[in-house]
């Protein structure tokens, strides 16, 4: 068994590495797609390792079935922080339009902060009411994700809808539409190149994160090990990098994909407290991820699909 310090190590450089390939990925590639891998169960699977490890496989495996039910309360942690961002907007009454990059940046941590307090708050309710009830079976606890992600799903998708129906509305404001394309090109040109700086930063944040959340995670029982486990330590340095540098519609973008990638992370669990008393650790957690990357592979070949269609006919 690996000494905590080394752990927790790993833990921050896995972190760092994944945020940095997620907003990557979001920025150059597709947010849809970033959205789905934001969700992967990387945090969920080296918790549910730890645990195995550190206090036996009947305890990962108990542990993971509340993994799934700690997932229904990211995807509210998603929505209310999508609810959130809006607010300075609403309150603002941002009439004079030509702001600088000072107040513009002002803006965007306006929103993030926001979109923290109102997800947090939401996750933490979500936490304490979920943690109620008595769940026993996988079976329960899979299903129960898979519904509140398909419900997400649908209400992430008609959030973003509605924002497009608005920006149509606005169509009689050209000039101002001409300059967000020429100031959209001129940051697309930035993005060919990160700076070292940008790099390192994301990093950092990510990595320190996703560890913090596993040390407090830790040494909990397995209902709260298992829940914790869950907890949107990589969504939030994501969903915070993303939005500080490219504002809403990037944050949008990035949640709407995300009830996919919690499905997957979903299965995993399910799988783990399926195969880990039977199989053990290794073949456990081999199948395990070998079913979520199958299950996932499916949905983004998909999505693909739709985005070609939505790019071709919008």
């Amino acid at each position: 068994m690996l000494p905590d310090p080394v752990k927790y190590f790993v833990y921050f450089i896995l972190g760092s590495v994944l945020i940095i390939a997620i907003t990557v990925i979001a920025e150059k590639k597709s947010p849809k797609i970033a959205g789905i891998i934001m969700c992967l169960p990387v945090i969920t699977f080296l918790s549910l390792l730890f645990m195995a490890l550190s206090q036996g496989i009947y305890f990962s495996s108990k542990a993971a079935i509340w993994n799934p039910i700690g997932a229904i309360a990211d995807l509210v942690y998603m929505g209310l922080f999508a609810v959130g961002i809006r607010l300075p907007e609403y309150i603002g009454k941002n009439t004079d339009k030509s702001e600088n990059d000072k107040n513009d940046r002002m803006e965007k941590i306006k929103e993030i902060i926001s979109g923290l307090l109102f997800g947090f708050t939401g996750y933490f309710i979500s936490i304490l009411i979920l943690s109620q009830f008595s769940v026993t079976n996988g079976w329960i606890s899979l299903v129960s994700l898979w519904i509140a992600a398909i419900i997400s799903y649908m209400i992430f998708k008609r959030m973003q809808e509605k924002k497009q129906e608005k920006k149509q509305e606005k169509k009689q404001e050209k000039k101002q539409e001409k300059k967000q394309e020429k100031k959209q090109e001129k940051k697309q040109e930035k993005l060919k190149l990160l700076s070292t700086k940008e790099i390192i930063f994301r990093g950092l944040f990510g990595g320190s994160v996703v560890a913090v959340v596993v040390i407090l995670g830790d040494s909990i029982g397995y209902i709260w090990g298992g829940l914790f486990s869950s907890f949107p330590g990589t969504i939030t340095p994501v969903l915070v990098l993303l939005h500080l540098k490219n504002g809403k519609g990037m944050s949008f973008n990035v949640i709407k994909s995300a009830p996919i990638g919690l499905s997957g992370t979903g299965l995993y669990s399910f799988m783990v407290w399926l195969l880990y008393p039977a199989y053990g650790i290794i073949i456990g957690t081999l199948i395990s991820y070998l079913a979520v990357l199958g299950f996932l592979s499916l949905m983004l070949s998909d999505l693909k699909v739709r985005i070609r269609l939505e790019n071709r006919f919008f």
